[in-house]
């Protein structure tokens, strides 16, 4: 039971990152911008809710109990929240779960930004999904859905860098 409870309150860590990306979609569609890949970003939201509410659920069923892969698990899932928190913060106001382009979109060109093309893709959601398979060891209702969740992000990432070619000639 325990196990299912960490999972929730993990959950709940993604609260405030939801109403910091609703307020930075307001202002930009405010401002004239515009979201494109709106059903893959639906898709991609709903997926990774999913993962969220199946290991949940996995982990009360099974009761699963705390051990090492708990432990190693929100080791994982700290650092994907330490990457979250530094890309929220280093795209500021350009940070969403959705792929808008600003009317005034700057390109950010921070050097982790450089180093790692997609660093909030490779290194907070991958991550932080896969650690809800390691605490909840639900790897038999996690692996479908992560397998849709990486077409899905393959696919915003394929979007993603299309649109930015567009918008800027030196990205």
């Amino acid at each position: 039971m325990i196990t299912g409870i960490i999972l929730i309150v993990l959950t709940l860590f993604r609260v405030p990152s939801a109403i910091i990306s609703g307020r930075n979609e307001a202002k930009i569609i405010a401002g004239g911008g515009v979201e494109y890949g709106q059903t893959n970003s639906k898709l991609l939201i709903v997926v990774q809710f999913l993962i969220y509410i199946s290991t949940i659920v996995y982990a009360f069923v099974m009761d699963v109990p705390i051990g090492a892969h708990t432990y190693i698990g929100l080791l994982i899932y700290a650092v994907a929240m330490a990457f979250l928190v530094y890309v929220i913060r280093t795209l500021g106001r350009f940070w969403t779960f959705k792929l808008y382009i600003a009317k005034d979109h700057e390109l950010i060109e921070s050097p982790l930004f450089k180093f790692v093309r997609h660093p909030n893709y490779f290194l907070n959601i991958i991550p932080e999904v896969l650690s809800f398979a390691i605490i909840s060891k639900a790897w038999i209702v996690f692996a479908p859905l992560f397998i849709l969740h990486l077409l899905t992000l393959f696919n915003r990432i394929r979007l993603e860098e299309k649109m930015m070619k567009q918008k800027f000639r030196q990205y």
